[in-house]
């Protein structure tokens, strides 16, 4: 399956990968490291959080392992997750890049 079917991604799907990216957490640990980097208020509560990690599991974008220090299940970015973030940053810095030469352009509405 080609990474970029999953493209765009949602803000709340980026932001969680973005976080694991950075190395496992568990589910307390992912809402408030999502909330601290959200400016456009992505708010996750735990059931909705949890049914996403379910839906990104599947399709093979994290993985549960257990945490040695707590005995909390913890989730953890796989390769694939990584290839759909990194696919998704680049389309975000294209349209960006393609973007830009408008807004440099001084119109105002």
């Amino acid at each position: 399956m080609d990474i970029h079917e999953h493209l765009p991604l949602a803000p709340r799907d980026l932001l969680i990968l973005s976080v694991l990216s950075e190395g496992p957490l568990h589910g307390y640990g992912i809402i408030r490291a999502v909330e601290e980097r959200s400016e456009a208020g992505v708010l996750l509560d735990p059931a909705n959080l949890y049914r996403v990690l379910h839906r990104m599991r599947e399709l093979g974008w994290i993985e549960e392992a257990e945490d040695d220090d707590d005995r909390r299940r913890v989730h953890r970015i796989t390769s694939r997750g990584l290839a759909i973030v990194s696919a998704e940053l680049a389309r975000l810095e294209r349209l960006l890049t393609q973007a830009r030469p408008a807004l440099a352009g001084g119109r105002s509405a």
